[in-house]
């Protein structure tokens, strides 16, 4: 199953090496985020690459993933939280993304559009914020280069300047 998943992931980050967050990236349907803690760290890279880029459209409004599927945004929120430390130690880039990502969505976007921030249940997000968003802010001034997110979900770059010097 798990090379499924990550087959599946693959396919839907065709194309973001070169518009990053812009391109509205499209994934199979799978409850990623039950993957979130898998033991194999491969698995877990893909499906936490799903919700990164996710966040990512989101945020810059190409696409909103989780319109009409609250449940699935609260899914992956729960499974980000319960697994949070794994994957600031693990996907450090994806960390950060995420980190910003959720802060900004509810911070910036609320007034552009209607679909632009997040509902889900007040519990829920008082624990995001209380356990992940309040002590990670500091993440918002870190801005990590695109390069290292893409070595991270392991897609080679499109652009010159997206290659790691080695």
């Amino acid at each position: 199953m798990s090379n499924e998943i990550i087959e599946k992931v693959k396919r839907g980050l065709e194309g973001i090496e070169i518009g990053y967050f812009d391109t509205g990236q499209s994934f199979e349907k799978e409850a990623y985020y039950n993957y979130f803690g898998a033991s194999d760290k491969e698995t877990r890279r893909y499906a936490i690459a799903v919700f990164t880029v996710y966040l990512g459209n989101w945020y810059s409004c190409c696409s909103f993933p989780f319109l009409d599927r609250e449940s699935y945004l609260e899914e992956f929120i729960k499974a980000f939280i319960e697994h949070h430390q794994q994957i600031e130690s693990d996907f450090p880039s994806m960390y950060e993304y995420i980190i910003s990502f959720l802060i900004r969505i509810e911070e910036e976007n609320s007034g552009k559009y209607a679909y632009s921030t997040f509902e889900i249940d007040k519990e829920l997000h008082e624990r995001l914020k209380r356990e992940v968003l309040i002590p990670k802010r500091e993440y918002l001034n870190k801005h990590t280069s695109i390069k290292y997110f893409l070595r991270e979900i392991r897609v080679n770059p499109f652009l010159k300047s997206d290659y790691l010097e080695e």
